[in-house]
């Protein structure tokens, strides 16, 4: 093959979501190793559940102010990774619904492979309340990797 790429697989867009959880700066690491490497550009995306700052009452916007830092400190910590390893990276901060803001940003922005944390939810857990990686995994346009920490 002249292009350099496995039966015409190519990352050029990787997508790591990140909630400043201990387990989405694990696949970030891992997101930024797979950049470097292929020579993709990373994309960093914080959603704030904006459902979960209304249950804040007469603070919502307090509450999603503080969401929307909190997401840009994780993002900035991903963003440091990458800067160390040569690796372009573009931030977000978006607000909605997770599994929706992934799986739609995915496809506008043609992304080639998202990598994602995933806590490895009991059974029940998953029945009862769910896990967005789980939701991006089974609906996602492009190849999903899920580290598990």
């Amino acid at each position: 093959m002249t292009d350099g790429s496995a039966n015409g697989v190519t990352y050029t867009k990787i997508l790591v979501p990140t909630d400043g959880s201990d387990y989405s700066f694990t696949a970030g690491r891992h997101a930024v190793y797979l950049a470097k490497n292929l020579g993709a550009e990373l994309i960093v995306l914080n959603v704030v559940d904006v459902d979960m700052a209304f249950h804040a009452g007469i603070h919502y916007a307090e509450s999603v102010k503080t969401l929307e830092q909190s997401g840009q400190e994780a993002i900035s910590r991903i963003e440091a990774l990458g800067r160390e390893n040569g690796v372009t990276c573009k931030g977000m901060v978006v607000r909605g619904d997770p599994k929706d803001v992934i799986l739609k940003l995915a496809c506008e922005e043609r992304i080639d492979c998202i990598v994602m944390g995933s806590i490895g939810m009991s059974a029940i857990e998953r029945v009862l309340v769910g896990s967005v990686s789980e939701k991006v995994m089974r609906h996602a346009c492009c190849p999903v990797l899920l580290v598990r920490s």
